[in-house]
């Protein structure tokens, strides 16, 4: 904080992983024996002092202040009369990058060291402090030495703190404020809704024990609220440090943004950031996030400070709030905005950030963090999102771009690359052929242990060769990017090189019985999406040398994927006995599933669990289902004029708002054309969801939901699309849903395997794969008609399988169903429903 300076960029040589930073550590520690045998080594050694500035009127307002300063000196030699004290640096790349007579901040680290060890040996008058930087690859050392004597050690110990104490002091001021703020502030609205003090009972009582609670709540339970205020409470009690609000959609984001604005009616000062993605927050698209040439990220640290005072002026801290900051300081707002999330109580963000081994922040989840509270919104997505987060894909497309760029450049790394390549051909082409394909591919690869279907493969262990021709090409990488760190053209080799350092890290930290490795092939169709038509929207600006980038043949490319089942005990390795954990959602059943999914499978230590009743009238939900009707795949032509005639009954008899969900975007377009062929005769309007929509394009469809009353409004969405969840559509703005199908997700060989896994570990593989996540879909699509005490409205379901027993014991119990067989008792039912 005190002494860092310059860029994101980082030095000009390289930097190693932590754990080749252990071994080259331990390595240095054993050549220390071989340069001083006849003196004692010490490495490792732990110092520690409590510091406090002497009392005079510059320092008053510190004098109840406490800095506690510890550290480790990598090597102690007690040579004679001076001792010699080592700090150890490890790199990659040239050793003509270093700086010459050594970083600034790595002698600042010595200095702080040096003086430490001299406050506990007082007879000590001189010392002699030392920089040695071991290079990753050869183990060679350069080395830069100098002696101190105690007293300039003691005037720069005192700056230091001095210096960081002015920082500090601001800091925990500020927070002794916001803490009694929210040990002030009073619940915000006039009334508990029914459920809410015992679901915030519930999260008190598990961030006092650091535990986990799976909570159900039904919409209208004021769920965001009941998290949010025992969060306030526990944060101004210190018990947690930060809570994260964490969900799935950017629109859950604003809602517990207007939470916060409502708790701040009531004195909180708490300071609250959002979290945006990279993409949403960059101000130089354009240089790929190059942080050596981008103007914010060049001198970030040194306009740091400025930065984050002026964003300590604002209680919640959102994208306009960033963005305006950092262009004023010329700083990189997304680092900003994580920079500037240690001082805020609250962090509302994407699941990612806490969860996602890519782009977790390790500051708040990495080793001896201090307690953290996770209020996981929207709680059923995360067991997809996850096993997205912890799996691993390489595309074979990317390779192909990267060796085009790469022409004539670095034989060895063009090598490394032409290798990859032909081990994936070679899966495709033995998939053409009908082979296993790994076991062409791979040593002790039986063909038994193949799974097969059609474009796809599969095993159950690691492709070890593949993984080591992985190691040789990311060490070329390295190295050949390490001497052209200003190359404009290197964006599609770092996308190889990254997904290819992001595979091996599942492989080697990951991988175990809840992976498979998959391989998939790529349809022309779909290498032209993901291949070249990519490189004409991302390419860097040509010069007369480039290439032509779009001159990359449209064949058949391999995906090769270490694929994650079930991310479940990942997911509690973050949280489990370090962080307390509220997972909450209107759709959490059954409870047992996804505790399997969240917490994983631990009989002697399940989590807490609360189901919480719907607060609204029963009888202002009218359920009716028609199993006379199917909607599998083999019977949508027989059924579809039947189901279209089911849908124009419910929504004619009364002028209103209705949304029909149908299984996909396929089944849409039938049901689209069929009603262009046979229009009814009610004036109805129709609208219709289209796959990708922008941002703007959903704002207008759920605008049209605003006009109400005049005329019948049949609007039709994807099931677990966009218009879901997620979308709140009160009063009149929503009379009805009608649900055709139950919502399966799409057979695959991805979700066979996964029954089979489940099958294995629980027994339930086709509910796990296939019945409940599907099931889930159905719920959060009824979800959507009654959201206040005032809404009245219905839900049809039309499949036959709704009469099966396994459907029946997921309907919520504030379901009473009436079955409705054809288009007459449906108008009859509807006509004693809304009283016409």
């Amino acid at each position: 904080t005190v002494y860092r300076r310059g860029g994101l960029g980082g030095p000009a040589y390289g930097g190693v992983s932590a754990s080749e930073g252990q071994r080259l550590h331990k390595r240095f520690s054993d050549r220390l024996e071989d340069q001083w045998p006849d003196d004692i080594i010490v490495t490792e050694k732990t110092v520690r002092v409590n510091y406090q500035p002497s009392v005079n009127a510059s320092m008053s307002r510190f004098s109840n202040l406490t800095l506690q300063i510890s550290g480790r000196m990598d090597a102690l030699i007690m040579t004679d009369p001076v001792p010699v004290l080592i700090e150890v640096k490890s790199f990659s790349g040239s050793a003509e990058l270093l700086p010459q007579g050594g970083e600034p901040l790595h002698w600042a680290q010595a200095k702080l060291y040096a003086w430490l060890y001299l406050l506990e040996e007082t007879n000590i008058e001189n010392i002699k402090i030392g920089i040695s930087y071991i290079h990753q690859e050869t183990e060679t050392l350069v080395s830069w030495q100098q002696t101190q004597n105690r007293e300039t050690l003691r005037q720069f110990f005192e700056t230091t703190c001095r210096s960081y104490m002015v920082f500090a002091s601001d800091i925990l001021g500020s927070q002794k404020t916001r803490r009694q703020s929210g040990l002030n502030c009073r619940f915000p609205y006039q009334e508990l809704r029914p459920g809410q003090k015992t679901f915030m009972r519930q999260v008190v009582g598990t961030v006092r024990q650091k535990g986990t609670l799976l909570a159900q709540a039904p919409t209208g339970t004021g769920k965001t609220m009941a998290v949010l205020y025992p969060a306030i409470k526990a944060l101004a009690n210190q018990l947690v440090d930060h809570a994260f609000y964490l969900t799935a959609m950017t629109s859950t984001r604003q809602i517990a943004v207007q939470a916060m604005q409502d708790l701040r009616q009531t004195g909180l000062q708490m300071k609250a950031i959002v979290l945006y993605a990279k993409e949403k927050l960059c101000l130089e698209p354009d240089i790929y996030c190059d942080n050596r040439q981008c103007p914010y990220a060049t001198a970030y640290f040194d306009h740091l400070p400025a930065a984050l005072h002026q964003l300590f002026l604002h209680e919640t801290i959102d994208q306009e709030q960033l963005l305006d900051c950092a262009k004023k300081h010329k700083v990189c707002p997304f680092e900003l905005a994580l920079d500037m999330s240690l001082y805020c109580e609250i962090i509302i963000c994407d699941y990612n950030y806490a969860f996602d081994p890519r782009v977790r922040l390790e500051r708040f989840f990495g080793q001896d963090t201090s307690p953290q509270l996770l209020l996981v919104d929207e709680a059923h997505n995360l067991p997809d999102r996850s096993r997205a987060m912890f799996s691993a894909v390489f595309d074979q497309a990317k390779v192909s771009r990267a060796r085009v760029i790469l022409k004539e450049k670095s034989p060895p790394l063009e090598t490394a690359l032409e290798r990859i390549d032909q081990y994936l051909t070679a899966m495709v082409q033995a998939a053409d052929e009908n082979k296993p394909g790994f076991s062409q591919v791979e040593k002790g690869i039986d063909e038994q242990e193949v799974m097969q279907a059609e474009a796809f493969r599969a095993i159950r262990s690691l492709p070890e060769r593949f993984l080591s021709l992985l190691v040789r090409f990311t060490f070329q990488a390295h190295n050949f990017l390490d001497e052209q760190p200003e190359w404009a053209l290197k964006k599609p080799l770092l996308d190889v090189y990254f997904q290819a350092l992001f595979l091996l890290k599942i492989a080697d930290g990951y991988f175990d019985d809840a992976y498979v490795t998959a391989f998939r092939i790529q349809t022309p169709a779909a290498s032209l999406k993901s291949g070249s038509q990519a490189l004409r929207t991302e390419q860097p600006r040509q010069t007369s040398q480039d290439h032509d980038m779009t001159a990359i043949p449209l064949n058949k490319a391999g995906q090769l994927e270490l694929m994650c089942l079930n991310a479940a005990e990942k997911l509690a390795d973050t949280y489990r006995d370090k962080q307390s954990a509220v997972f909450f959602s209107a759709t959490l059943s059954p409870l047992r599933y996804y505790s399997h999914l969240l917490h994983g499978y631990h009989p002697d230590l399940p989590p807490e669990t609360l189901v919480i009743p719907s607060p609204f009238p029963a009888e202002n939900l009218h359920v009716m289902i028609c199993t006379e009707l199917s909607t599998r795949y083999k019977q949508r032509q027989n059924t579809l004029s039947s189901i279209r005639d089911m849908i124009v009954a419910a929504v004619t008899l009364r002028t209103g708002n209705y949304l029909v969900y149908v299984p996909s975007f396929a089944y849409l377009r039938q049901v689209r054309q069929l009603l262009r062929a046979q229009k009814p005769d009610a004036p109805i309007d129709y609208m219709f969801q289209l796959p990708n929509l922008s941002e703007k394009k959903r704002r207008q469809y759920l605008d049209r939901f605003n006009q109400f009353g005049q005329k019948t409004l049949l609007a039709f969405a994807v099931m677990g699309g966009q218009f879901s969840e997620g979308i709140d559509l009160t009063g009149d703005k929503l009379s009805g849903v009608i649900i055709a199908g139950v919502g399966l997700p799409k057979l695959s060989p991805e979700r066979d395997i996964m029954k089979q896994y489940y099958d294995h570990t629980t027994g339930q593989g086709y509910a796990h794969a296939y019945l409940f996540p599907g099931f889930n879909k159905v719920q959060q699509a009824a979800g959507r008609v009654i959201r206040s005490e005032n809404d009245r409205g219905f839900v049809l379901l039309i499949d036959d399988r709704y009469q099966e027993q396994t459907y029946k014991e997921l309907f919520p119990s504030e379901w009473q169903p009436e079955i409705v067989a054809n288009t007459e008792e449906l108008t009859e039912s509807l006509q004693t429903f809304w009283g016409e």
